[in-house]
């Protein structure tokens, strides 16, 4: 049976960024799970270590949610795994616990965690520690990428060619955003339709859908007079040439 392409809660929010939720206490699961689809992420959740594992082991994430205390296992060995994994080394960690001792703060961040939250937390101090540390791990000194005059926000949906705004749709901004934050690497259209809708794809619909909105893309750009930046690799995705201003 054909798959249609997993769509966001929040409609037209939905984001090119990964995110798993690992989390045992259901309604917390979910309010962060609705945190996360505000942020523009697509979103997995996991209640236990076992579905933890299962999909840290299958796909590739760039931000985790981690509790520590799991029915079924320890978050820090799933931390462990994810930093051991060449997959997902780079994958950026946050553990949230009630687990407040030093003892478990310490080695959670020797095995690799970006950021440590005790519970109870306020959201709004989670979604400051989630943009800190994505901005760390894309090194980026603020909420706004730029190449050459280009520049694109991370925080809402906006583009901006030597200031001016450009109209783009919610996923030509998806799609842009994370070439941005990916530039000078070929990503392949694999990729960037999991980025949006996570695995559950249909490959020959979401080639098709990707390479149509990458059309419209460069169509936008050039109107603009935005250099050619966005260069095909035949076979394979797409490279955003890009460099400092």
């Amino acid at each position: 049976m054909t798959q249609k392409p997993k769509k966001s809660v929040k409609n037209t929010q939905g984001n090119e960024m990964r995110a798993l939720v690992v989390e045992d206490e259901l309604l917390l699961n979910r309010e962060l799970e609705e945190q996360l689809l505000e942020e523009h992420f697509t979103v997995d959740t996991a209640l236990n270590f076992l579905r933890a594992n299962g999909l840290i082991a299958s796909e590739l994430y760039d931000l985790v949610l981690l509790d520590l205390s799991l029915p079924g296992g320890d978050g820090l060995d799933l931390l462990n795994m994810i930093k051991h994994s060449h997959s997902n080394e780079d994958t950026a960690v946050i553990i949230l616990t009630a687990r407040g001792e030093l003892e478990d703060r310490v080695q959670g961040l020797e095995l690799g965690s970006d950021d440590y939250l005790s519970k109870p937390f306020a959201m709004p101090e989670l979604r400051a520690r989630i943009h800190a540390v994505l901005r760390r791990k894309f090194k980026i000194r603020d909420n706004v990428i730029n190449t050459g005059r280009l520049s694109v926000h991370l925080d809402h949906l906006q583009v901006s060619f030597e200031g001016q705004p450009l109209e783009v749709t919610d996923t030509e901004y998806k799609l842009l955003r994370y070439l941005m934050l990916n530039k000078n690497k070929t990503i392949t259209r694999i990729a960037l339709a999991e980025h949006i809708w996570g695995n559950k794809i249909d490959d020959r619909f979401s080639l098709d859908f990707i390479s149509s909105h990458m059309k419209n893309i460069r169509k936008k750009l050039t109107e603009t007079g935005v250099p050619e930046l966005i260069e095909t690799v035949y076979g394979v995705g797409y490279r955003l040439n890009g460099y400092e201003t």
